[in-house]
């Protein structure tokens, strides 16, 4: 008699019962497993975001959302800070280092961010294709925006306004792709990088800047005055300068090359490539006029150094700084609740599927016992009888353990999904934590002690009491 083929007989021939039970105890482990999986990648996520960066310096406002905006890229900036206050923190004695950030632009809903080398040196992050920037509007890639948006090495784009849809286009100037990071499951992923320099050149003139209009000025050699004007009307004026050479180096072409080009007008329609001087843009910018969204600042060993460099932030008018490790501390404080709810909510279905098993197998016996009494006759033992009911409870067990994985490991891949489209965070349905061995021990536990009663009814069966009815 094969007892593991009689127990799962058992289980099909009370399909509705049975698929109760599994299906109970499956949602218990899915929306445990979900919550547990989400939890664990975040944990991974804030941890290699923030292990090396003490203090997020900013404009004044909420200290959360500074920390949202500079260090993890999902929330909007406070506002601006001026550049050269900002270079202070940086000569303070108990600063190791003090990484800006210009936050403000974005292409096809991935951030541009200004910065300097050292950002990528923070997360340890390495070239895989390319070089890094060397002058204005040359972009480094993190490795899933190039894999996301198809970018090589070479290509060109229009970055927008914003950080989420693009209100408009900088279509005057364009970036070039110079280099390609490698995968660091870090910030770094999901990111444009450029020069701090690219923000300032694209951004002077505009109406939008927290300050007001950022003019361009500019001296006139002629006259000791300051004439001002706007970043379209000094392009007009310098691409006068270049308007000789590129007359040139069109009278250069020959006849071929001239009907190549309009054989070819499909592609760019005749349209010249226009040349603007990054450098004279940049010097016509007081440095003033410059500004950063943050800086992200680590200080030297030691506790005296947190506090002093803490202290003197804070002084300063129209900054603040946030400590790190206490936004941490709250961030987390204010997930706690949902996390504990949904865990709470799992582990009450579990037990009523510990229960619906229990109820199921119970009530199955008045039916059975004729059934159990003639194995008893036919030779089974007791100890048979009691192990084929134990072997049903663990085989739903596992099923509802085999189904609750599948589905909590398929739906958080879908909601990865999401939050990489909405957010940009890489989160994966197919990583494996430690935690799902003990719910697997949880579910066998559930399975065996729900089936023990009843099999222990089933073990005590009266045979002539049954056999005569």
């Amino acid at each position: 008699m094969n007892l593991f083929k009689l127990s799962w007989k058992n289980i099909v021939y009370r399909p509705l019962s049975s698929g109760l039970s599994v299906l109970l105890l499956a949602s218990g482990i899915a929306i445990i497993l979900i919550t547990l999986l989400t939890t664990k990648q975040l944990d991974d996520k804030f941890e290699n975001n923030v292990k090396d960066i003490d203090f997020v310096v900013t404009a004044k406002g909420s200290r959360l959302q500074a920390l949202l905006c500079n260090i993890f890229q999902v929330d909007t900036p406070t506002g601006n800070i001026s550049w050269a206050k900002s270079n202070s923190i940086k000569m303070y004695p108990m600063v190791d280092k003090a990484i800006p950030l210009s936050i403000g632009d974005n292409y096809q809903t991935y951030r541009i961010v200004g910065t300097t080398p050292d950002y990528i040196d923070l997360f340890h992050g390495k070239i895989s294709e390319g070089e890094i920037w060397s002058k204005p509007m040359e972009v480094v890639l993190g490795e899933g925006v190039a894999t996301k948006l198809n970018l090589k090495i070479g290509t060109e784009f229009a970055g927008g306004h914003g950080l989420g849809e693009s209100t408009h286009s900088h279509d005057d100037i364009l970036y070039k792709v110079v280099g390609i990071l490698e995968r660091s499951n870090t910030v770094l992923d999901n990111l444009l990088l450029t020069s701090l320099e690219s923000v300032w050149v694209v951004h002077a003139g505009e109406s939008h800047q927290a300050k007001g209009s950022l003019e361009v000025k500019r001296l006139d050699d002629s006259t000791s005055k300051e004439s001002i004007m706007t970043l379209d009307e000094f392009k007009r004026q310098d691409s006068l300068d270049n308007i000789a050479i590129e007359k040139s180096a069109a009278e250069n072409h020959d006849e071929h090359a001239h009907q190549d080009h309009h054989d070819h007008s499909g592609h760019d329609h005749g349209i010249h490539k226009k040349i603007v001087n990054f450098d004279s843009i940049l010097k016509t910018i007081s440095p003033l006029d410059r500004e950063v969204t943050g800086l992200l600042v680590k200080v030297k060993e030691g506790a005296k150094a947190k506090i002093s460099t803490s202290a003197y932030i804070n002084k300063m008018k129209d900054m603040m700084g946030a400590d790190v490790a206490i936004e941490m501390q709250q961030l987390k404080q204010l997930m706690a609740p949902a996390t504990g709810i949904m865990e709470m909510l799992a582990y009450v279905i579990m037990t009523i599927a510990g229960i619906s098993m229990f109820i199921a197998m119970f009530n199955s016996l008045k039916d059975r016992q004729y059934e159990i009494s003639l194995m008893r006759v036919l030779g089974a033992s007791a100890t048979k009888v009691f192990a084929s009911i134990l072997i049903e409870g663990l085989y739903i067990a596992l099923i509802g353990f085999g189904v609750g994985w599948l589905f909590s490991h398929l739906g958080m891949q879908v909601f990865s999904s999401y939050l990489t489209e909405q957010y940009h965070y890489d989160f994966s349905g197919w990583v494996f934590i430690k935690e799902e061995v003990y719910l697997l021990v949880g579910a066998i536990l559930i399975g065996i002690v729900s089936a023990i009663y009843p099999a222990y009814k089933a073990y005590s069966v009266d045979l002539s009491k049954t056999l005569s009815k």
